[in-house]
């Protein structure tokens, strides 16, 4: 049931996100948005096909994720700064 949930779950997430790409975006950028969307899409299925494999392997690359993430956020506007 659990395992369900989370597809749903991600099918209402990214499919919101690519209908906000179409109603928001220049046409320009769509290109950019949906192949970005697609690598997150990919990175959440592939979590969701590891904890039902592993969930220890989950649990430390959901971590690793999350621990990349806020990092990013510090470094970011050294690493992209104008």
């Amino acid at each position: 049931m659990e395992k369900n949930l989370f597809t749903w779950i991600g099918l209402f997430i990214f499919g919101g996100l690519v209908l906000q790409v179409f109603i928001q975006l220049e046409s320009k950028y769509y290109v950019e948005a949906l192949i970005s969307l697609a690598a997150g899409a990919l990175i959440y299925s592939g979590l969701i096909m590891l904890s039902r494999k592993n969930r220890k392997a989950w649990l430390l690359s959901t971590s690793v994720l999350a621990g990349a993430a806020i990092v990013m956020i510090f470094l970011s506007p050294h690493l992209f700064s104008h």
